[in-house]
């Protein structure tokens, strides 16, 4: 192990000044939002907003999180079928049009949602991932949408913490929502350096991160260098074993994993509620499953993570996305139990921003251990 020291802070504000740099050509917060408008979306594509926006159709659950976040949900007319499966999410949305799968987008649909007698009102705009060379991503869905004419496509992630800052202002300028987006911004960046306070100076452990073990144990799906997990771990102060894989997304073998000797496992998995019910309950009886079947692997006896009972499963779904810092700070909790870090409390300032209650009757990490207040 290793101590996290001022040096990863001077990592943390490399970082910053890079997204200074990136976002140098996106209109300031504070700024009135004037139309048309010109912005560099975050596919780097310039896109030109002709007019106020009064309705968007949104393709995933982080762009709809974006929009409610920043008290706009109002304007939705259009959502990703899978934001259906989340009543608990979005209760305002669930009985807005589906346009078809995040991945398998029905264009005929938006078309037909866009127009307004026999024509479209160019006072719409779709947001979508960036991926270049997917046929979700935004260049693809504007291509999908241009017979139909006055649609306008940005590209928006949300999911990338190192990102949000610059997503966020984008799409404020754009929904002319700037005083929201300074009230999440300066929540968002309080809630980090709490964490990087939290665990100043402490033991670094060596961090094994799980997506899912689909592949079986020759093929496990982890999170490499560059990717939005790996910034999570260092950021609450662990240390990533497959930082120095150069892929992205990885696959490892178990024998691999056994080799690098983690001491601690963190397996994420998802949930249509909002976090397991508490046991006893069904919910934690299939992650108890889920649980003993890592433990339980060959070779890891020995292991830190499982002979110190270190094994923890996370809700998939704060890991990623505009309340990504919640995920963060449950991490962090789970790392280091002994940091001055209330997870429950963060997730509860998060869900005030979307118009939701913290349900008392859930869990977020299992076993909840030191990671609740």
């Amino acid at each position: 192990m290793c101590k996290i020291t001022h040096n990863c802070k001077v990592v943390w504000s490399c970082l910053t000044i890079s997204i200074l740099v990136i976002t140098a050509s996106v209109p300031c917060l504070g700024e009135e939002s004037e139309y048309p408008m010109t912005i560099t979306d975050s596919a780097g594509r310039t896109v030109s907003i002709p007019s106020a926006v009064q309705r968007i159709i949104v393709l995933s659950t982080d762009h709809a999180e974006a929009v409610t976040l920043l008290g706009v949900d109002d304007r939705i007319v259009g959502v990703s079928d899978n934001l259906k499966s989340k009543p608990e999410h979005f209760p305002r949305l669930k009985n807005i049009q589906g346009v078809g799968k995040w991945n398998e987008i029905n264009f005929e649909m938006i078309g037909e949602i866009a127009r307004k007698g026999d024509a479209i009102a160019p006072d719409i705009i779709v947001l979508a991932y960036t991926y270049p060379d997917k046929p979700y991503g935004a260049a693809a869905v504007a291509k999908g949408v241009e017979p139909f004419g006055n649609i306008t496509v940005v590209g928006l992630d949300f999911y990338r913490p190192e990102n949000l800052t610059r997503d966020v202002t984008i799409l404020a300028k754009i929904l002319d929502r700037d005083a929201e987006a300074r009230r999440y911004l300066n929540w968002l960046n309080v809630s980090r350096e709490r964490i990087s306070e939290a665990v100043e100076g402490e033991e670094s452990p060596r961090v094994y991160f799980e997506s899912n073990s689909k592949g079986g144990l020759g093929s496990l799906a982890t999170y490499g260098m560059g990717s939005g997990v790996d910034e999570m771990i260092e950021r609450s102060g662990g240390l990533n074993i497959a930082a120095d894989l150069k892929e992205m997304y990885p696959k490892v073998t178990w024998e691999w994993v056994v080799t690098q000797n983690p001491a601690a496992i963190i397996r994420i998995q998802s949930s249509d509620k909002l976090g397991w019910d508490k046991p006893p309950s069904g919910d934690t009886i299939a992650l108890g499953m889920i649980r003993n079947e890592i433990t339980g692997r060959a070779g890891g006896d020995e292991m830190p993570a499982i002979s110190g009972e270190n094994v923890h499963i996370i809700y998939w779904d704060m890991m990623f996305g505009m309340d990504s810092v919640v995920g963060q700070t449950y991490l962090a909790k789970v790392l280091h139990p002994d940091a001055d870090l209330h997870p429950e409390d963060v997730y509860s300032e998060y869900l005030q921003f979307m118009g939701l209650k913290m349900p008392d009757d859930r869990i977020f990490v299992y076993p909840s251990r030191d990671a609740k207040r």
